[in-house]
């Protein structure tokens, strides 16, 4: 079991877009833990030595290697800082409505009926109204804060999972090997988990991968519209908010977290894409040979 998955493991990474992304994010992985444990600041500290204009990025002006912002905090640490921040609700937000979608899914899908119908209802609502526009409903309603903006985006990515899985179920439980099942006497949930779940999984692992980046702007969008992270919080959209403020006179406060951002989502898409291209058995063999 072990070598099987080492050996798998492999051969993802030899896919150029998968090692490329995790490259990236293992790169900003090493340096938000060299901030966090050897930064010479905390994200909120205001130095009143540096306090306006802002220092811009310079070796000169060392340790703010990345300059500061118009409180004098250095940006440096406050990206990094939210790149644990951001990443962390991005995967708190995809295990969280990845998780219920799947539940949704699996129950929907299998059971058929009434079941199916209501529950597929229920995410036909949510879905139909635009994401983004729900998520600053909800957020709206339940206060400005990074916990009830990860709530928020929850709710309104769970039936992207739900109406994934269903239809993967609804094309699994006619299988003669979830027939045989059936006829041996095992119990549906016996069934779901050992029959159907293993052949959903690789398919919704890709999913996750892919949403996984959608969930990152999400929360910095929530945050740059004030209903996300609020100050002294170091949070990616709360730092462009604040910077586009004063961007003529500095624009580093602003572009650099951006940059970041910009390439985190990057490298999660580029993980999707290739996880994707080698479970597809049509392109999985021209995909090896061009690696």
């Amino acid at each position: 079991m072990i070598d099987s998955t080492s050996r798998t493991l492999r051969e993802v990474l030899m896919v150029k877009r998968v090692r490329y992304g995790v490259i990236i994010l293992l790169s900003f992985l090493a340096l938000s833990l060299i901030v966090v444990f050897f930064s010479p600041f905390q994200y909120d500290q205001i130095s009143y030595n540096v306090h306006y204009p802002p220092l811009s990025p310079s070796s000169v002006n060392w340790p703010y290697i990345m300059g500061t912002d118009n409180l004098g905090r250095d940006v440096f640490t406050r990206t990094f800082y939210a790149y644990i921040l951001d990443t962390g609700c991005g995967l708190a937000i995809v295990s969280l409505s990845g998780l219920i979608g799947l539940i949704i899914g699996l129950i929907s899908g299998y059971l058929g009926g009434l079941v199916d119908l209501v529950l597929m209802r229920i995410m036909d609502i949510v879905i139909s109204i635009p994401g983004f526009m729900l998520a600053i409903a909800i957020a709206a309603v339940l206060g400005s804060s990074i916990v009830n903006a990860v709530i928020s985006v929850v709710i309104v990515t769970v039936p992207i999972y739900a109406r994934l899985v269903r239809g993967m179920v609804l094309s699994v439980k006619e299988s003669l090997f979830v027939l045989a099942a059936k006829e041996a006497g095992l119990s549906t949930v016996r069934i779901i988990v050992k029959h159907v779940l293993p052949q959903v999984t690789p398919i919704f692992i890709t999913q996750l991968t892919m949403e996984l980046s959608n969930a990152i702007i999400y929360i910095a969008a929530l945050s740059f519209i004030g209903l996300g992270a609020q100050e002294p919080v170091p949070e990616w959209g709360l730092m462009i908010s604040t910077a586009r403020r004063y961007v003529r006179e500095a624009w580093w406060p602003a572009v650099l977290p951006g940059l970041v951002m910009f390439l985190t989502v990057l490298s999660f898409n580029l993980i999707g894409d290739g996880l994707r291209d080698y479970l597809d058995p049509r392109k999985k063999l021209s995909v090896r040979e061009t690696s």
